[in-house]
């Protein structure tokens, strides 16, 4: 049997190595060479975008904050003679690595999801549901261990009230997780850069600093964290620390050295060597977090992928790079074991810096928002919109009154270029406008009917409600979802397997609130299994085009449907917004 390549988070549970079992940890990606430079090259290596926000954009206790943190933007030398140790750079990245040990209370599962045979043994570990009473009882109930607690009688007619799990108390040590991460000092009075999944719902943090020959451990607090982009800034109580020299991740180049230094398998002060395998992994769907519906939001991802060796324990450790400069955060492993199988991910440190910004501001991270819903212009796409060339974002989508609407930008637009930043994808183009401050105005470039367009867009902040993952892993515009569909009765006609769609009357456009000037077909039924359903289709959406042609009636619509072998591109009119979607015709 084929055993599929999983994403494992690099962070080491003490639990899961004591009892010998392969944990899913820590990664990092890294290797340098030698403190010796070699001659400085004479071509100047091309820059991908950074992500860094404008140094005017800084406020007092920021810019107070980075003028402790040491950096080097030299350019990295292209070429010198072969380096037989690389212990120079060793020295110069050892002193500025922690080990950090956290302790989280377990989680109860749910009873209703452990096997009958082994609740004895979760009720013995845990306790009953319900616990104790407050009068002294039994936790068990005086049952026996090997029984499970009778359930509690209830009248006819009444509702089996659910059962409460039980919960350890959150400072009951013998409930705790115990998990061993790395990270790194980035100034002398103690501030500390990791990963969020290693600090994240923490109860205790121990930080262990190698000096001198010698370990001192420090209790630490959380400054902030990040989950979306997995980074998080923690503080200890010292001064006089060694702090680590930041590069610059934008002028990585693949095939640069670079080294990987933490706590793997809890092997504090370890190094590996390994190269940049490739540059802006996204969509990998390491970060993120829940969205309170079961769901998970998507993360922002820009990760340097590295063949450094990355184990459970790296999380939160420096990537360095040949002068010992840290040019990302280890983070997570591409594997089937959870070790290291030569495919690592960190993130870049021009990232990681921007989010430690903005938490030691206020302790949240300002994103900037331009109200769009953008999707890669693949082959297909760019076939259906008669465009020639593939790469950048199209725009499926456009928020009412959002920036993106303000600015001109109009549905099959496709962005080719931001903040004078190259748009080769969607997931750029998502970087780019988040890693930009609220308020900020930059130009936008845009293909239009095979014509090139600069519009200028003052971007909004982010809303919490925009961050709500969609079908089709579409991110959501801010605004109030459709009512519900009325019946159809006549002129009806099934525009596309499980959606049936209806002329656009007057009642419908008053049933609906629709706008005199919106036309097209109203959709009155949508099947929840259906394909289009997947996609985005909803009831009460209005349909003005099919396949880029204008519809009046159901039945035109229907025949400008059919016409297609494969897709049908829509566009759509929902409470205001306006979206293209794309749909199999089978």
């Amino acid at each position: 049997m084929k055993t599929q390549p999983r994403i494992c988070i690099a962070f080491t549970c003490a639990g899961m190595l004591a009892a010998g079992l392969p944990s899913l940890q820590a990664q990092q990606p890294g290797a340098l060479p030698p403190g010796t430079l070699p001659p400085a090259a004479s071509t100047q290596p091309v820059s991908p975008p950074t992500l860094m926000p404008p140094a005017d954009a800084k406020g007092p206790l920021t810019a107070e904050f980075n003028a402790k943190i040491q950096r080097d933007s030299t350019t990295l030398p292209n070429n010198g003679q072969l380096q037989m140790s690389y212990a120079s750079v060793v020295e110069k990245i050892l002193p500025s690595v922690v080990t950090i040990h956290s302790s989280a209370p377990i989680k109860a599962p749910d009873v209703d999801q452990i096997p009958p045979q082994l609740r004895p043994f979760f009720y013995r570990f845990f306790g009953a549901p319900g616990g104790q009473d407050g009068q002294g009882q039994d936790p068990f109930g005086g049952m026996n261990e090997d029984e499970e607690p009778a359930p509690a009688p209830r009248r006819r007619g009444q509702q089996q009230p659910p059962q409460r799990q039980p919960q350890p108390p959150a400072d009951d040590e013998s409930h705790q997780s115990e998990g061993v991460g790395s990270g790194m000092i980035i100034s002398t009075d103690g501030y500390i850069i990791t990963n969020n999944h290693v600090v994240a719902d923490a109860k205790k943090i121990l930080v262990d600093v190698d000096a001198n020959g010698s370990t001192k451990t420090y209790r630490a607090t959380v400054v902030g964290t990040d989950p979306l982009t997995d980074v998080a800034l923690i503080k200890i109580d010292a001064t006089g620390l060694i702090p680590a020299t930041l590069g610059d991740s934008s002028k990585l180049r693949v095939g640069d050295i670079v080294l990987a230094a933490g706590a793997p398998m809890e092997l504090s002060r370890s190094v590996s060597l390994g190269i940049v395998s490739a540059l802006g992994r996204s969509n990998e769907g390491i970060v993120g977090k829940g969205n309170g519906r079961g769901g998970r939001v998507q993360g922002y991802e820009d990760f340097i992928q590295t063949d450094a060796s990355i184990n459970p324990g790296n999380s939160g450790g420096p990537l360095v790079d040949a002068m010992g400069r840290v040019i990302g955060i280890s983070t997570a492993i591409l594997s089937r074991t959870g070790m290291n199988a030569g495919i690592g991910f960190a993130i870049p440190i021009n990232m990681a810096l921007h989010i430690v910004e903005d938490l030691l501001d206020d302790g949240t991270v300002q994103r900037g928002f331009l109200g769009v819903q953008i999707t890669d212009l693949d082959g297909a796409l760019a076939d259906r919109l008669g465009f020639k060339e593939q790469g950048g974002a199209v725009v499926m989508m456009v928020g009412a009154g959002s920036p993106a609407e303000k600015a001109g930008i109009q549905l099959e637009d496709i962005i080719v270029a931001i903040n004078s930043q190259r748009v080769d994808s969607s997931s750029r183009l998502r970087l780019i406008v988040s890693g930009t401050k609220p308020g900020s105005q930059i130009p936008i470039d845009v293909m239009r009917g095979g014509k090139r367009f600069t519009m200028n867009a003052t971007l909004e902040a982010l809303p919490e409600e925009a961050l709500s993952e969609l079908s089709g892993g579409q991110r959501g515009i801010p605004r109030s979802g459709p009512g519900a569909g009325g019946a159809a009765q006549d002129n009806v006609s099934e525009l596309v397997s499980g959606v049936t769609v209806q002329t656009l009357s007057q009642a419908l456009r008053e049933r609906h609130d629709i706008p005199n000037n919106v036309n097209g077909v109203i959709v009155t039924k949508v099947d929840a299994d259906s394909r289009a359903a997947a996609m985005g289709v909803e009831e009460s959406d209005v349909i003005s085009h099919v396949n880029r042609k204008p519809v009046a009636n159901a039945g035109e619509a229907r025949t400008l449907a059919k016409g297609s072998d494969k897709t049908v591109l829509l566009r759509v009119w929902r409470k205001g917004d306006t979206m293209l979607l794309m749909i199999g015709n089978n």
